[in-house]
C-alpha cells in the first residue's frame, strides 16, 4: 500500500471506528457498488449521492435509509449500466 493509500485507509478506519451497525452496512453497500462499477461517469454520479447523503446526514435532515434499499437501488443501477 502507498502511503497515500494508507493515509485514506486510516482515515477511513478513524471515521468508521464508533459508527453504529446501521451505517457500517450502507458503507459497506456503497463500497461493495462502487468496486464493481466499471463507468467513471457512474462513479462520479455515485460519489456525489454519497457526498449528498451524507451531509443530509450530518445536518439530521435525513434518517438512515434503510440496507435493503439502499442494495436495491444499487443493483438496478449497475444492471442498468451493464445493459
Amino acid at each position: 500500500m502507498t502511503t497515500t493509500e494508507q493515509s485514506i485507509y486510516k482515515e477511513i478506519t478513524d471515521k468508521l471506528k464508533d459508527a453504529p451497525k446501521n451505517v457500517l452496512e450502507r458503507v459497506l453497500g456503497y463500497v461493495d457498488g462502487v468496486l464493481d462499477i466499471k463507468d467513471n461517469q457512474y462513479l462520479h454520479e455515485l460519489k456525489m449521492q454519497i457526498r449528498e447523503d451524507y451531509t443530509e446526514y450530518r445536518s439530521g435532515k435525513s434518517a438512515l435509509i434503510d440496507i435493503e434499499e439502499a442494495e436495491k437501488n444499487i443493483e438496478n443501477s449497475i444492471s442498468r449500466d451493464e445493459d
